[in-house]
């Protein structure tokens, strides 16, 4: 019986200590789950604060734009404007109606972009607060990341005659939009280099060629920085029709590889495109010139040779010899043909004696 109850107190006393090993491995492990927990939690915190701590200053640039009143902001605050970096969610369609929108801005003009047909409508404000007066129009390029609808308001900046755009790109009078939608002339390989435009995409004003931004001659682009006032309501659309002024063209300038680096709007003094096309219209004067004088030339001397005198009487005597020529012709035609007639007669005169001679001969 001893034996029994010994045995059955050795295994109790195993599951006890097999019990008490379970409960110390558990909460080893559950030491172990919090101690992770609190290290993966730290090296997140660190992670976060040290990428808050060496964001780019030009994105936070940018969330500053997007969320003051940019129209007492003096300052370029960014220098990489990026043109088809828009997020989604800062080209939220504008819930204001057009007809609110026409009757709340306090500008003098009101800008209309037609995503379709790459025209820019400018409206000026009448006496009644309205925009109806269609003033002025531009042809443009937009892209695929503008915008198609809502209104929105322009915001300036000092010091923007000159801006950075993606791919290392440069844009003359650059006025936001939203976000990173701009209007801005062209592009440009070098800032500040009036003389380095991409004038392949020059040519393509009028069609949907840019990221974005709405692309301009450098002559639209600086109205716009110089006349219209931030809060200038912009409306993007997409109609069929231009608008009431038409769609207006713009020369292309590809061909012209003596001055097609420049923007032929550029107002710059040294815009060499003022004396090419003095040049260019001087020599199709001059060549106008040289036809017209060709063509009197000819005209003259074919006068002067019907009005020589020696050449009437010539022509005078070459017709009458050729009219004696054909004369004595009909003459000699006339005369061969007497000569057969005589020729025939006399023949027929002596067979006419040699028969009567035969009648007479058979008389006797």
């Amino acid at each position: 019986m001893k034996g029994i109850f010994r045995m059955q107190s050795r295994s109790e006393n195993r599951k006890k200590k097999q019990e008490k090993q379970r409960i110390i491995l558990g909460i080893i492990i559950l030491i172990l789950a919090i101690l992770i927990t609190i290290i993966t939690a730290s090296i997140i915190s660190k992670n976060t604060a040290k990428e808050v701590a060496t964001k780019e200053p030009e994105s936070l640039a940018d969330e500053f734009v997007n969320s003051v009143n940019t129209q007492n902001i003096e300052e370029d605050v960014n220098e990489e404007i990026i043109e088809n970096s828009v997020e989604e969610n800062e080209v939220v369609e504008n819930t204001v109606t057009e007809e609110k929108a026409k009757n709340t801005s306090g500008t003098k003009y009101r800008l209309e972009v037609n995503c379709k047909q790459n025209v820019v409508n400018v409206y000026e404000k009448d006496e009644n607060g309205e925009y109806k007066n269609c003033v002025k129009v531009m042809l443009c390029s937009v892209g695929f990341a503008t915008p198609t609808s809502g209104t929105y308001s322009l915001k300036k900046y000092g010091g923007w005659e000159w801006k950075g755009l993606q791919g290392d790109v440069y844009g003359q009078y650059a006025t936001q939009i939203i976000g990173n939608i701009l209007f801005h002339s062209v592009p440009y390989t070098e800032k500040y280099n009036n003389a380095s435009l991409e004038y392949w995409e020059y040519d393509k004003l009028g069609t949907s060629a840019s990221l974005g931004c709405i692309r301009l001659t450098v002559k639209n682009a600086k109205w716009i920085y110089d006349n219209c006032a931030a809060g200038t309501k912009v409306y993007f659309y997409k109609d069929s029709n231009p608008g009431p002024l038409g769609k207006p063209s713009e020369r292309k300038i590809s061909g012209d590889s003596e001055v097609n680096s420049w923007d032929p709007t550029d107002p710059a003094s040294d815009n060499p495109w003022k004396e090419y096309d003095i040049a260019k219209r001087n020599d199709k004067e001059n060549t106008e010139s040289d036809k017209n004088n060709n063509i009197e030339n000819k005209i003259e001397n074919t006068e002067q040779n019907t009005k020589v005198p020696g050449n009437t009487e010539n022509t005078e005597t070459n017709t009458e010899i050729t009219n004696n020529t054909e004369s004595n012709k009909n003459n000699e035609i006339f005369q061969e043909k007497n000569n057969i007639t005589n020729t025939e007669n006399r023949n027929t005169e002596n067979e006419n004696y040699e028969v009567g001679s035969n009648i007479e001969s058979d008389n006797d």
